[in-house]
């Protein structure tokens, strides 16, 4: 009796699970196989590789980032520190409460000398996360600042996920963000002629 087929939202998503908890060098066709209830050889019906799942695994995680995530640095119904206060609550639920969080970076470092094709749509990934931010900050600083102030605020962040996983102390982050958004209110004072765009 054939297989009923895996549509490809199913066979991505759960191909991440196993990319999330394994890593990549140490999950095999075998293991994405069974994560989607067919035989490994099935597998090559969906995918030429291991390296061309992997690469569609971290488009599609990009775009949904973008779509669902850094889209709310633009919802116009949205005080721009509520769109920020969004965000790091969003950062806080996919850091510390979904398995392998930092997935990008993850994946990033353990293949940077490996398999380089990875870093090119993690960097996108990063630059996008960066050009959100820069778009929260210029509601309340000039162009050239906002882009320092969110390059280093992903900086910040990455650095406190790294510290509250080695440590196991969530406060790391809940720190960054705190003030993070503290810092915005700041800027948005300090700079009255912000105040018809803030």
């Amino acid at each position: 009796m054939p297989k009923a087929k895996i549509d490809r939202k199913t066979l991505l998503r759960n191909a991440l699970s196993v990319f999330k908890v394994k890593g990549y060098s140490a999950s095999s066709m075998q293991d994405l196989a069974s994560a989607n209830g067919i035989l490994k050889g099935s597998m090559y019906h969906y995918v030429e590789s291991k390296e061309a799942l992997m690469i569609e695994v971290l488009n599609a995680l990009k775009d949904h980032y973008v779509a669902k995530v850094f889209a709310k640095a633009y919802d116009d119904d949205l005080a721009p520190v509520e769109r920020l206060k969004e965000l790091a609550r969003r950062s806080e639920e996919i850091f510390m409460y979904e398995e392998g969080g930092d997935f990008f970076v993850n994946i990033g470092l353990e293949t940077k000398q490996s398999v380089p094709v990875f870093a090119e749509i993690i960097k996108t990934f990063f630059e996008e996360w960066i050009r959100t931010l820069k778009h929260l900050y210029s509601f309340v600083t000039n162009e050239k600042e906002a882009m320092e102030k969110a390059e280093l605020a992903v900086a910040e962040i990455e650095g406190s996920v790294i510290l509250m996983r080695l440590l196991d102390d969530p406060m790391y982050l809940q720190r960054t963000n705190k003030k993070l958004i503290e810092d915005f209110n700041r800027l948005a004072l300090e700079n009255p002629e912000n105040k018809l765009k803030y």
